[in-house]
């Protein structure tokens, strides 16, 4: 009986499997629907994870409040407006803003006020009549500062005495953004000046550099650029993402990623790439998504959409679906925010494929073999047929 059991179990397990394997890779690229649904999880969360994920990432509650907010903002709808005001007030406290430290040409940093730009202007886009012209100013007054801090230097200072060319793309595209909504005067010329400025921190294939001082791009960072460039110039954009593909995504051990270095390089991750699985960033992977959505890769979406729900393990909660088993929320904020960014029109660009006939096989054999157990529990053996012949006739 005890083996039948088990035999049935594996059966169980296969069917799961296949089930499991069958809704992440049949599914076109996911949509706001999808988004809807993992914001729902999410809003629950938010108040106790944001400060765990804190404990474990440096900006971890900065982005578990940000991240749905954006999100939330590209939905729209009243209850959308909602998680964008809570998200509104969580980044304002000050205990968020003082982790960014002081003295910088921007208070609190390139980093914070950049992010935090892109969700004031979802914060005034969604606004009604009423509040709407007071956080259109507002939008105008913090454009205009990180505008003139740009136009000033380059890439300022996002932690103290450090600076990130990722963090200044950023910035500049929450600029460009807020120019939807208000006008700033001279920002094309602003713009244009600051390209020229960055010139100094590209590397040898033309990839802003990870960090000021650092010798190459580097994925994680690079995926960030890749998803604001298209903001701030659309010529530019398309030209970084072909070099960016070419340099970064790769498909190694049957699945697609982003590598955390060039192709060629192998260097051990850190705070910014997280571990890394032969080269590749499972950070930078999900930021590429975005990316992707971004430049209009609707093939390289189709894979990363699928990975990410073949990896992920969403678990049905009933508010929504819990990824990695509602362990690392920060990972859902990701997803849903790089789900929600805007889909441009597609380039027809191919993409390399995940083997997922590896995948379909994995989620059949348990299955299979529970088959084949209960067949022969079921099947009387051979010697015991001859020896039901041997009786008294």
């Amino acid at each position: 009986m005890l083996k039948k059991i088990c035999a049935g179990t594996l059966i169980l397990l296969g069917a799961l499997s296949l089930g499991h394997v069958a809704r992440a890779v049949v599914p076109d690229m996911r949509g706001s629907d999808v988004v809807r649904d993992q914001l729902g999880w999410l809003a629950g969360t938010l108040p106790a994870a944001a400060p765990e994920m804190q404990e474990l990432f440096p900006e971890g509650e900065l982005f578990m409040w940000l991240l749905p907010g954006l999100a939330a903002g590209a939905v729209g709808g009243d209850e959308g407006a909602a998680i964008v005001e809570r998200a509104w007030e969580a980044v304002n406290a000050g205990h968020v803003a003082r982790r960014f430290g002081t003295g910088h040409r921007l208070e609190w940093g390139t980093f914070y006020r950049g992010w935090r730009l892109l969700l004031m202007v979802e914060r005034a886009r969604l606004a009604g009549d009423e509040r709407r012209p007071a956080l259109l100013a507002e939008l105008s007054t913090e454009a205009t500062a990180v505008l003139d801090a740009l136009r000033t230097e380059p890439v300022p200072t996002s932690y103290p005495g450090r600076s990130w060319p990722c963090d200044a793309v950023v910035a500049m595209a929450g600029v460009h953004r807020a120019a939807q909504l208000v006008e700033l005067s001279g920002l094309r010329e602003a713009t244009e000046g600051w390209f020229d400025r960055l010139q100094p921190h590209r590397d040898a294939a033309g990839l802003l550099v990870h960090e000021v001082g650092s010798p190459s791009a580097r994925g994680s960072s690079q995926a960030i650029i890749q998803v604001f460039l298209p903001d701030i110039d659309a010529r530019r954009a398309a030209e970084e993402w072909r070099v960016f593909r070419e340099r970064f995504v790769s498909a190694t051990l049957g699945l697609v990623g982003v590598r955390e270095h060039p192709k060629g390089i192998d260097l051990p991750g850190d705070v910014d790439s997280g571990p890394l699985i032969n080269g590749v960033s499972a950070s930078a992977s999900a930021v590429t998504l975005a990316a992707a959505r971004r430049n209009g890769d609707h093939e390289l979406v189709r894979v990363l959409d699928r990975e990410a729900d073949l990896l992920g393990l969403p678990l049905p909660t009933g508010r929504g679906p819990a990824y990695a088993f509602g362990l690392l929320p920060v990972g859902d904020a990701f997803l849903a925010w790089a789900r929600s960014t805007e889909l441009a029109p597609p380039t027809g660009a191919g993409a390399p494929q995940p083997v997922w006939w590896l995948f379909w096989l994995a989620a059949a054999l348990p299955g299979a073999l529970g088959g084949w157990w209960l067949w022969r529990l079921r099947a009387p053996s051979r010697s015991g047929r001859l020896l039901a012949g041997r009786g008294p006739r």
